[in-house]
């Protein structure tokens, strides 16, 4: 430590930075270095009380430096509360020493032209603000920097998110290196398979408030005679996370929340501060959740701010860790261990063995249970499995002992506890099975995956691009199957059936219907929408109705379509959009067709039409989830399929039958799944859920048709009979539906 009353110490820099804004107005430039100095006119501080106070204020005026002789360090401590440091006497000794690293971050021309208004209107209405983006936007402009797409590119993770280096996964063998290269396409892929998260600009003050701020900007805006804007005043509210009040206003294409720089203090039983105050740099930086997400773009300055002296290095090293100890930021706020999850699923990064101890915690479970609000964790969910990599996300859950506080059962003893840990066990691998095959689908996309293929096969109903996306480029489809794979397991072994509910309800449609054990879970504990678990839940009983369709011959006669040429399209050859119906390269007329390869070709438009219309545009995740289901089933060994083999090729004329290798029986699996997407496709199913009958309900009761017909049970059966028939007669004519309904229900005629 340096003593000594006016001591000058000189600190020089190398290299220039991108603006000379950056560089303190008492520097100067000498020998291609810049050299700037400071004075201390008084002795050094040597308690730990006086050097807090004197660090932190000296915060702002700390630079990056080179220094020609010692410098000054700023210590940052790593405790819960400033009185606490005060009282510790050897608090300096877990000092970390804030940085302002040199690292470039590359700005968009229109974020540069944003930054320059903001400090325009800082020194033209002589403000004394310093405006520092916080948060995402700064973590994730230096991931995208290139020093940190080289660094991570080389990296990877294990199973139990530990970061691992290329050089300590070198392969020892063939098969090594080609499950490292599977490995690699995984995760390239699993970039695809993440929802796009938008991220705003938060812009944080240290001497105002946010809408003080917004109102002195739309004030110099209007002086000058330019478009104001509209000021969003988001409230305090702490209970959604709100702690402090915001200001929203979008410039040009951003949206800019404006809000001070704080510093808060905790209850014991609430993740709900009880001071709050706005702070310094530091106390924010220190507050934050995780040291990557403490990081400060300095606008004034045009610098990165590390105020933890963790946060680059965390972010280098690819590891997810809090700025305080992990058990006291957790047990402040219990919703922390669940951003840390989600963070680490999101980056693919590791997480720290503090913070994982602390995750694991039972004091940090009953927190959780106690403080959260089953929204917020509803909330943190959703984006864990709209991250890059979910299915970590949830892995992390479990082996944190997190998933039953997550995914709560009410009313449940020890043993049905343990069970349901062991469904969840059950449903982890399955989520794990369908997002590593979406991934596969990635590097090597079927051909009825295809977009250009879908298209046309949709237009048969008019679906367009948006309605027609692969499952690879939906995000919300993909969203709802993580859901659907990893809770059907549960759904599978609960008591309720579903199918028997459905029933009652038709007899009594008056009587609301009672919740299923998914949908409890969905919408009474992570407060999701009811429409939302519906969907979830029809994803998962669409997926057992296409298994159901795989293994009654619904393969066998997916192939008998495709061998035929069957073919169901939309055409326009007289200038007039119509249906063609053709089989072995000959066209075919609805009405009339009695080929029996073609009436059986109907046969399965039929069953699956009943499927696609329950589950309609999901469908494409309900049959991912059915193939997955096989896959896992395929893993652990539960499929055995055996084969008729002619034992004359043994020197015998009877038959025997030989059991196929787990290599043929995959092969099988997946090629039957195939041949059923190909076959709907080819019979234009793509979007039968909104084809329209042929006659409304007052042609249905016209004299010409069944005059005699009674509203009631006795009317939806003859208008389900007729999208029936339209099924299974595509372009059929409204003559020939009229003759059918007479001959089939002459009692109404």
């Amino acid at each position: 430590m340096l003593h000594g009353v006016g001591a000058r110490i000189r600190i020089s820099f190398v290299g220039t930075r991108r603006r000379r804004s950056c560089i303190p107005s008492h520097s100067h430039f000498k020998n291609n270095r810049i050299e700037t100095t400071m004075n201390c006119n008084a002795i050094m501080p040597s308690t730990p009380a006086a050097a807090f106070s004197f660090y932190a204020k000296s915060a702002a005026a700390c630079v990056p430096v080179q220094s020609s002789i010692n410098t000054l360090p700023l210590p940052l401590v790593r405790i819960p509360n400033t009185n606490d440091l005060l009282a510790s006497s050897d608090a300096l000794s877990r000092h970390h020493h804030a940085k302002f690293d040199p690292i470039r971050i590359d700005l968009t021309d229109e974020e540069e032209d944003l930054f320059d208004l903001l400090r325009t209107v800082t020194a033209d209405t002589g403000m004394k603000s310093t405006l520092r983006v916080a948060g995402g936007w700064v973590r994730d402009k230096i991931l995208a920097s290139d020093e940190f797409r080289r660094l991570h590119a080389k990296d990877g993770l294990d199973e139990e998110g530990t970061k691992q280096s290329a050089t300590a996964t070198k392969a020892k063998s063939k098969e090594e290196d080609l499950e490292l290269t599977r490995q690699a396409i995984m995760t390239s892929s699993a970039s695809f398979l993440s929802v796009t998260e938008h991220v705003d600009i938060d812009i944080a003050l240290d001497d105002r408030l946010g809408r003080e701020f917004a109102d002195e900007l739309n004030s110099w805006l209007a002086s000058r005679g330019r478009e104001s804007h509209t000021v969003g005043v988001v409230l305090k509210n702490p209970e959604k996370s709100k702690h402090l009040e915001t200001a929203t206003m979008r410039i040009n294409n951003y949206w800019i929340d404006f809000v001070n720089l704080r510093a808060e203090e905790y209850a014991t039983d609430s993740r709900i501060p009880e001071l709050m105050r706005i702070g310094t740099p530091l106390e924010d930086a220190m507050r934050r959740d995780l040291t990557i997400n403490s990081l400060f773009y300095n606008i004034n300055e045009d610098r990165v701010e590390d105020m933890t002296g963790r946060g680059l290095d965390d972010l280098r090293k690819g590891v997810v860790d809090t700025p305080l100890p992990p058990l006291t930021t957790l047990l402040d706020d219990p919703l922390r261990v669940l951003r840390s999850v989600r963070f680490a699923a999101r980056l693919r990064f590791g997480v720290a063995d503090a913070l994982r101890e602390a995750a694991a915690d039972p004091r940090v479970r009953g927190a959780l249970e106690q403080k959260v609000s089953r929204e917020r964790v509803g909330s943190e969910v959703d984006l864990m499995l709209k991250s890059r990599d979910p299915v970590r996300a949830l892995r992390l859950l479990v082996n944190l002992g997190l998933i039953d506080t997550v995914f709560p059962k009410p009313n449940r003893n020890e043993e049905e506890s343990h069970r349901l840990r062991g469904t969840y066990h059950e449903g982890l691998a399955l989520l794990g099975t369908t997002h590593d095959h979406l991934c596969d689908c990635m590097a090597n996309r079927p051909r009825w995956c295809e977009a250009k293929r879908a298209l046309e096969a949709g237009a048969l109903h008019g679906l367009g691009r948006d309605e027609t996306l692969p499952l690879m480029e939906d995000e919300e489809a993909r969203r709802l199957l993580w859901y659907a794979a990893f809770l059907k397991p549960l759904r599978d072994r609960s008591d309720d059936s579903v199918s028997g509910q459905e029933e009652e309800v038709r007899k009594k449609p008056r009587k609301a219907k009672k919740k299923s054990t998914v949908t409890k879970l969905l919408v009474d504990e992570l407060k999701r929408p009811t429409r939302e678990a519906e969907s979830i839940e029809a994803i998962m009983k669409a997926a057992d109705e296409f298994t159901a369709l795989v293994f009654t011959g619904g393969s066998e006669s997916a192939l008998a379509i495709l061998l035929s040429g069957a073919c169901v399209i939309n055409s326009a050859r007289s200038k007039k959009q119509q249906t063609i119906c053709t089989i072995e390269n000959r066209d075919v007329d609805p009405d009339t067709e009695r080929d029996p390869v073609w009436e059986h070709c109907m046969e399965f438009r039929r069953d699956c039409a009943d499927v696609l219309k329950r589950v309609e545009h999901r469908w494409r995740a309900a049959f991912i989830l059915s193939l997955s289901e096989q896959l896992v089933n395929w893993q652990n060994h539960k499929i055995e399929y055996v084969c008729d083999v002619e034992s004359s090729e043994l020197g015998s004329s009877s038959s025997s039958f030989q059991e196929e290798t787990p290599e043929e029986i995959l092969c099988s699996i997946m090629k039957k799944y195939d041949l059923i997407a190909a076959a709907m496709l080819q019979m234009g199913l793509i979007g039968i859920w909104k084809q329209r009958p042929l006659l409304d309900g007052g042609e249905i009761k016209s004299e010409s048709v069944l005059p005699n017909l009674p509203h009631g049970p006795e009317f939806r059966s003859i208008m389900d009979a007729q999208m029936q028939w339209m099924i299974t007669h595509p372009g059929g004519s409204r003559e020939s539906l009229v003759k059918y309904l007479n001959e089939e229900f002459p009692n109404y005629r």
